[in-house]
This record gives C-alpha cells, structure tokens and sequence, in this order.
C-alpha cells in the first residue's frame, strides 16, 4: 500500500511538472479583458496594432505579463502566416473588419474629375459621324451623297468644337454639286452661362460663285437654357472673311460680324431636335445658314435622322440665286 502510495505521488509530481512546462493553449489565456482587447485589435489584421494592445495590457496587468505576451504572440504569428498567403500585404483583411466610413456628401461633391490625358484624345471626344442622301434645290438641283462629323470635347474649362463635310452630287449625269468644309472652334469657360471663343471655317463650293470662303474671328457666347432636355445659347462676334469670286476673280476680303443661335431639345428618350442659325454679317454680301434637324436612335450608337438646310445670300455673284435648300436624311453612328 505505501508502494502504490510513492508511486501514484511521483507520478502525479511528473505530471504536474510536465503540465508546467509543455506548451499549453488553456496556461496561456489572459484574464478575459485582456483577451477581449487582444482579439479586437486582430481583427483589424494590423500585426502592429495588437503588439501596441498587448504592451499596454501587460503594463496594466503585470502580474499576468506572461499569458499575455503568449497570447498576444500567438496571435501576431498567425496575422504574419494569414499575410504570407495572402501575398504580403501588409494588413490582412478580417471578417469582422469594420466597413468603411461613408464618406460625406460635400467632400465628394468637392472632388474634381482626372482631366483626359493628351490634348486630342480620340477617348475624350463625343461626337456623331453620319451619311446620307440629300436633295438639293437652287444653284444646283440635285440628288448628292454626304459625310459629315461633328464632335466635341471638354477639358476643363475648355471645350473643342470640330466639324467637316463633304457633298457630291450630280443631275442627269453631269456634277453639279460639290460641297466640303471644315470649322474649328474653342470655348473657353467665363462661368456656368458665359464664354469667350475663337473660331476658324473654310468652305469650298463650286456652284455658288465663290472658289472658297475662309472665316476667322471670336467672341462671347452664353447660355439662356442649360439643361438636360433643353439647352440655349447666343454667340457673337468680330471677324474676318476672304472670298475669291470664281468668274472676276476678284478677291472679297473685309472685316465681318458673326453670330450664332444653337436650340437643342430632346422631345423625349431617344429623340431630339436641333435647329442651328449661323450668320455672317459683311459690306459686300452677307450670309445666312439655318439647319434645322430631328435624330432618333436606333440601337447601340446607330441613329437616323432627317435635315433641312436653307442658305442665303444677300448679292451673291453675278448669275447666281439668293438661297440654297438641302433636304438630307442621314444614318449616322454617336461615340
């Protein structure tokens, strides 16, 4: 009986002493506070932060500084194996990460959108390519295939204005229509109403009796409607115009007065109406150009619309009419 006595103790002393030095999960908890903020802070995934927690623990519970830095280290070893398969960075995401502040309504209406990289980035255009079947009616009466593009681009306060044509047509077998041109025009923002601009056209038309029209000048624009469906604006300005006349070959070059009206409405989804006015003021003869159009969608960018163009000049050349008339339908693609 004494035997089995010394040997149950000894084994219990064994026991107890192995129990003391192996490595232990229960031996290692801290008291339940500790914990708690111990696991808060890895559940950020920062490795960093929990080191931070467990120092300011263990400074308020000294007694049980062991437990804490096991636990602690426990927890930075596997935020550290979590990292490392995650492929290194540098926090680790948890479950229970807390989602992200909402960021305020004013701050984000105080951001500014990336200006589009490159002055003529294609990306950054909007604009229509179209072409279409036109009947003319005037100088020349005839039926005539065009192109045309028309595109706009915004960077900051400034805004690119491009367009350019081309018409051929011809009437019982002999050409007797040939239109092209191209006219570039920059904004520049005053405010959300004003703008200064500066512009530049060319026009070549054989059958109105002038070789070419080259137009350069500027001024003010602004906005009497600017919304969504609805949108108004006035331009003007000082200019210069230079016209060769085809039979004398006399030269019309004099200073010249420009002005603009722009009406764009869309009467609902997928249907808008246009009507442009253009015209250029000068002592010889002065010209006047309306284009009034309506464009529906189709699908994806496709669109389809119908035009009329009306032209007049007040002492055009000798041997020629006052006005021009084009009746156009056109298929055209928006990008």
């Amino acid at each position: 009986m004494k035997a089995l006595s010394n040997t149950t103790a000894v084994a219990f002393i064994t026991c107890a002493i192995a129990l003391a030095f192996a490595p232990s999960f229960a031996a290692a908890q801290p008291p339940g506070l500790a914990k708690d903020l111990i696991d808060s802070a890895a559940q950020t995934g920062d490795a960093s932060r929990v080191q931070i927690v467990a120092d300011a623990v263990r400074d308020v519970l000294p007694t049980f500084r062991a437990e804490i830095d096991a636990y602690a280290n426990a927890a930075i070893l596997a935020l550290k194996e979590e990292r490392a398969k995650s492929g290194g960075s540098e926090q680790v995401a948890s479950i229970a990460t807390p989602a992200p502040t909402p960021e305020p309504a004013s701050a984000a209406a105080n951001k500014v959108a990336p200006t589009p990289k490159g002055l003529f980035s294609i990306s950054a255009w909007d604009g229509t390519f179209s072409a279409g079947a036109s009947f003319a009616s005037g100088n020349s009466d005839n039926a005539a295939l065009g192109l045309s593009v028309d595109a706009k681009r915004k960077s900051g306060t400034l805004t690119h204005n491009v367009r350019t044509y081309f018409n051929l047509g011809e009437a019982a077998g002999t050409l007797n229509q040939k239109r092209w041109g191209a006219a570039y025009k920059l904004d520049i923002a005053i405010n959300d109403s004003a703008y200064t601009f500066g512009r530049i056209s060319y026009d070549e038309d054989e059958f109105s009796g002038f070789d070419y029209r080259l137009f350069v000048g500027g001024g003010v624009g602004y906005f009497i409607a600017k919304s969504e469906p609805f949108t108004l604006k006035l331009e003007g300005g000082p200019g210069y115009r230079y016209s060769p006349i085809d039979d004398t070959r006399e030269i019309d070059q004099t200073m010249a007065v420009y002005s603009a009206i722009d009406l764009d409405l869309i009467i609902r989804e997928g249907l808008k109406f246009t009507q442009d006015v253009m015209a250029t003021w000068t002592d010889p003869t002065s010209t006047v150009e309306t284009t009034t159009a309506i464009t529906a969608d189709l699908w994806g960018g496709l669109n389809t619309g119908l035009s009329f163009y009306y032209r007049y000049e007040t002492n055009p050349p000798a041997g020629r009419g006052n006005d021009d008339t084009v009746v156009r339908a056109t298929l055209g693609y928006s990008f």
